[in-house]
């Protein structure tokens, strides 16, 4: 199988099997660092005869399978190496800041509301 794979996609990386009681076993193919979709395909594989049934690349997809992918590993800054995953890491220290500076604001006006009503008049 692996030379399978390598006349499809020379320099692959990762070959992972999803093992399912069918006729066919899927074979996910990288030659990415795990984070690149696009560098990523399927080979499907009949289980009597070994050869290769069907070949899917990541262009192959239709659009909407294409753009959620990306989308998810673009959310996580995959796509931008370090420099977007310490972006994302910025943006997700920003918002832990936002989430501690609204709690001590409404705490302080919730004390002063309090000390407003102790005061005679």
């Amino acid at each position: 199988m692996d030379r399978q794979c390598e006349s499809k996609m020379s320099g692959w990386r990762t070959i992972t099997l999803r093992n399912a009681a069918t006729r066919t076993v899927g074979l996910t193919v990288d030659s990415g660092t795990g984070g690149q979709p696009q560098k990523r395909a399927t080979l499907t594989v009949d289980r009597l005869t070994g050869s290769a049934t069907r070949w899917e690349t990541f262009s192959s997809n239709n659009l909407g399978l294409r753009l959620r992918l990306l989308a998810r590993v673009a959310h996580t800054g995959e796509v931008g190496g370090v420099a977007l995953q310490a972006l994302a890491g910025l943006a997700s220290l920003v918002g832990a800041v936002l989430v501690y500076t609204g709690i001590a604001l409404s705490l302080r006006r919730l004390a002063a509301c309090g000390a407003e009503d102790r005061e005679p008049r």
